[in-house]
């Protein structure tokens, strides 16, 4: 009889994909017929039965399109189809498995192929599918009983006598790889007492120190898992296949806390229903565990410190350049102040000649409506005009009221500005325009530059806000720009140059960053001190004239508080630029907020010279 291409192709993907429900089926019948107290207790061992007998049915289906027949004469033996069976015959026949088990055994794994074709369908010719299977079985069946027949008795008591010498081997390697571990294991059956258990649990159970005492003792039944029966018996009431909880014991050793992990058996016999309990002992885990969860504290603590110290430390050299510049921005004030004084005072005695003028008029006007105008009256009224020169007051108090009001506004917009700069303010981000921190920053410092330099700004004017504490930023651009007002100063004071320098800032959007570079033509940093800028308290200026916070405050700013970075992009004598980058979205700099330290408590900068390929930003490092 043939199989068609179509019914090979599926026998064969059926075979290749189903074999979690032979392994299913073969399972079923053997434990409902008792087979099972004879085969493994592992569902491996059953997988790889499955495994080699459809192998051998894909086999006989590859070679030909014919249905295998019995002949009288053939040496089934000699078929590489039966070789499966055969050998596996010979492994039973070693475990003292006799020829009538293992036929009934097959028996039952050729149902299990026959109900796997009865339950998918899909084949053209489904009997003829069925017969296949059915010769196959039949075929391997007869191989090893013809293997079985022909060895004697004498040979197969040899074969048993060294399996079981090589049986008590393996037994003896697993007792002793049970009793050699370290952690306690106990096992039990279904009803939670104990069948046996390890040298270490022997320890913890009862104080012994003797390997297999348990597993050699007569009576295995008379002990509870300590402290778990009402655990185990909750797992059997609900079929659950772990539980994992903490104990905690008193042993020889003392207290002890252990992680107790129990798990039903892998046995899918059933012969052996019951449960694994190992015990880690967690107790120096535990004591780590609350050893780093102080440690943690004290770290978190500790940063809570650093950032109210850096807090402090802003704030301080914060009101510190507030101190630095207040008689810079009197000035600034006092010179409008001084001018609107002025214009009040001339308003004040403009005033009272209008005033005058006006009260003449009123008695001419007076006179007039009553008809009698003297020649003295009017003599006086033209006086008063001439002494208050009119044309002159009208000509002027518009301008005085002007200037005074420019004046008003321009006190008004330093006081603003140094408001904006000088208060603590919140911690929180807010959305800011850079553009109007800088124009503001160059207000308030512009008694420190103005002298000294010219400013030219090119900001961007589609720059974006971005998210940021705007005290801390105010305070970089004004630590940085008051750097570079210095700087020029000592290169004209060093050169006897009366000409101004300059200051050039420029705004930009770059990617996901907002840039603003700060350039000056002033004396730049020597090559050798250019590693050191940021770190606390350096200075180059003589004692009393800086403390060596500026830049050290910048960094705090821009790269710790802010994920930013701030590069020292170049420096020579003909002067020196500083890069800020902000971030336009928070955590796109993620690296920058790790707290960057160097060993000693200085600060990384990394900085060479412009020319030098391993220059890098201090947020890279």
């Amino acid at each position: 009889m043939r199989i068609n291409r179509h019914d090979r192709d599926v026998l064969i993907d059926l075979l290749q994909s189903s074999e979690d429900r032979l392994i299913e089926l073969i399972i079923y019948y053997t434990n409902q017929e008792g087979y099972t107290s004879y085969t493994s207790t592992l569902k491996e061992a059953w997988k790889l039965s499955i495994e080699g007998l459809s192998k051998a049915i894909i086999e006989v289906v590859e070679r030909s399109d014919m249905v295998p027949e019995l002949s009288p004469e053939e040496d089934y033996a000699k078929d590489p189809a039966t070789q499966f069976g055969v050998i596996e015959a010979q492994r039973h026949r070693g475990r003292g498995v006799n020829l009538s088990m293992f036929l009934g055994l097959m028996k039952y794994y050729r149902q299990s192929y026959v109900d796997l074709l009865t339950e998918s369908g899909g084949f053209d010719y489904p009997k003829s599918v069925d017969l296949l299977v059915r010769r196959f079985f039949d075929r391997t069946e007869l191989a090893y009983c013809d293997e079985w027949a022909g060895t004697d008795a004498e040979a197969q008591i040899k074969q048993l006598s060294r399996n079981n010498l090589q049986l008590a081997t393996e037994k003896n390697k697993y007792l002793t790889m049970f009793e050699s571990l370290s952690s306690p294991v106990i096992l039990c059956d279904e009803d939670g007492k104990v069948d046996n258990y390890n040298n270490a649990a022997g320890r913890l159970l009862l104080g012994c120190d003797t390997p297999g005492s348990r597993y050699y003792a007569e009576q295995r039944n008379d002990l509870e898992p300590p402290g778990l029966h009402h655990e185990l018996g909750i797992m059997k009431h609900k079929g659950l296949d772990h539980w994992e909880l903490e104990k905690s014991y008193t042993t020889p050793e003392g207290d002890r806390t252990y992680g107790v992990r129990i798990e039903r058996m892998l046995d899918v016999s059933h012969k052996f229903a019951g449960y694994t309990i190992l015990f880690n002992d967690i107790t120096e885990t535990i004591q780590w565990g609350a050893q780093l969860a102080e440690i943690n504290r004290e770290q978190k603590q500790l940063i809570e410190d650093l950032n109210s110290t850096r807090q402090h430390l802003v704030q301080s050299e914060k009101m510190a350049a507030i101190g630095q510049l207040a008689s810079g921005v009197a000035h600034e004030i006092n010179t409008p102040i001084q001018y609107i004084g002025e214009n009040i005072q001339f308003m004040q005695e403009a005033f009272g000649d209008l005033i005058d003028t006006a009260k003449q008029h009123l008695n001419l006007l007076s006179a007039v409506e009553g008809g009698s105008v003297s020649r003295d009256l009017l003599a006086q009224a033209r006086s008063q005009v001439e002494e208050a020169e009119l044309d002159y007051l009208f000509d002027e108090i518009p301008v005085a009221v002007k200037q005074s009001l420019d004046g008003v506004a321009k006190v008004s917009s330093i006081v603003t500005a140094m408001k904006d700069f000088a208060r603590p303010g919140t911690n929180d981000k807010i959305d800011t325009d850079l553009n109007g921190a800088v124009v503001s920053t160059l207000q308030v410092s512009a008694n420190e530059w103005k002298y000294h330099a010219e400013i030219e700004t090119e900001l961007d004017p589609e720059l974006p806000l971005v998210p940021v504490v705007p005290s801390e930023i105010n305070q970089a651009l004004l630590n940085v720009i008051v750097n570079a007002a210095a700087a020029i100063k000592e290169c004209e004071e060093r050169t006897n140059s009366r000409d101004k320098g300059r200051i050039k800032i420029i705004t930009r959007k770059s990617g996901d960053w907002v840039v603003i570079e700060i350039s000056d033509t002033g004396r730049g940093i020597p090559r050798e001190i250019q590693s050191k800028i940021f770190d606390p308290f350096f200075t180059t200026r003589d004692v009393g004239q800086g403390k060596g916070q500026g830049l050290t405050v910048a960094y705090l700013a821009i790269v710790i508080k802010h994920a930013g970075e701030i590069a020292l992009l170049h420096s020579s004598e003909e002067g020196t630029a500083f890069e800020i980058r902000l971030p336009i979205n928070p955590g796109i700099n993620e690296a920058a907020e790790r707290k960057l330290w160097r060993q000693g408590g200085r600060f990384h900068t990394g900085f060479t010279s412009p020319d030098d390929p391993s220059m890098r930003k201090v947020s890279d490092l």
